[in-house]
């Protein structure tokens, strides 16, 4: 029996399922994590933080007004509580960068936000290598966490040096497996973010590169075969259905055919 074979069949202990499952949480949790870090919402983030001065106080622009942007992350929509602070807020927004516009007799204020910089798009790229090393750092946490457990277990004989090797071997081969597919997860969350700007920065994301291209052709030779494949099976079933059309004509006429022959010879008759 081979070593896969011995770790996928033993099942004596309960250490390595709990410790896996507590990684593969893990990893989920974290790329849920990335989805609120969003290239569009760099210059939102700062149009929210400018403060302009009312009556001698800073003030943001978020305290003064109501800010969304329900049809396109790159158009802000500023509806100003108190009317008689739309012009000098309209000012304040157009000095700082920010093209705006306000319909006369209009609360709000319409914002047109500008792309991000290649220096706001490598912040949060930064910001995903930072959340990388911490979800790595966890499951770290949970090998070294089940690692006490089992050998503690083992001091009090709950289960015996072999049964623990096979534990810590199934944990070590998870958290390989798991730590790799995160830093795969980061660094594909940095390519879409900063597109033309990304650059390889840590250690092994030249070889997590090589890994994410190769899963992307394969995944375009398998959309590829894919759509051959259907195509092949609409030819042959429109193929059918010609044939099927011509069989059904021809008994049609065959028929037909014994119809008039039957009529004819009644006649003669």
């Amino acid at each position: 029996m081979d070593e896969a074979t011995y770790l996928s069949s033993n099942v004596d202990e309960g250490y390595s399922p709990e410790a896996i499952s507590n990684m593969e949480n893990a990893l989920e949790e974290f790329i849920v994590s990335l989805l609120d870090i969003k290239p569009e919402d760099a210059n939102i983030a700062v149009f929210r933080g400018l403060k302009v001065t009312i009556k001698g106080r800073p003030r943001r622009l978020a305290e003064l007004g109501n800010v969304e942007s329900p049809d396109d992350p790159m158009k802000i929509e500023l509806m100003i509580y108190n009317k008689e602070q739309i012009e000098k807020v309209l000012e304040f927004i157009k000095k700082n960068g920010f093209p705006a516009k306000n319909e006369p007799g209009s609360q709000f204020i319409h914002i047109r936000v500008p792309k991000p910089s290649r220096m706001q798009l490598e912040e949060l790229g930064d910001e995903v290598i930072r959340r990388t090393t911490t979800a790595c750092t966890r499951l770290m946490k949970i090998k070294t966490n089940t690692g006490l457990r089992i050998r503690a277990g083992m001091e009090k004989e709950y289960i015996d040096q072999r049964i623990s090797g096979v534990a810590l071997k199934k944990i070590d081969n998870a958290l390989e497996r798991i730590t790799k597919e995160m830093k795969i997860v980061g660094v594909m969350k940095r390519r879409s973010i900063l597109g033309s700007f990304f650059k390889t920065i840590e250690r092994d994301d030249a070889d997590i590169v090589k890994i994410i291209n190769k899963r992307i052709k394969l995944e375009k030779d398998k959309i590829a075969k894919e759509l051959q494949q259907r195509i092949i099976d609409e030819t042959l079933e429109a193929q059918d259905q010609s044939t099927n059309k011509v069989e059904t004509k021809n008994i049609k006429h065959d028929e037909k055919k014994k119809v008039e022959d039957s009529n004819i010879s009644s006649d003669l008759i």
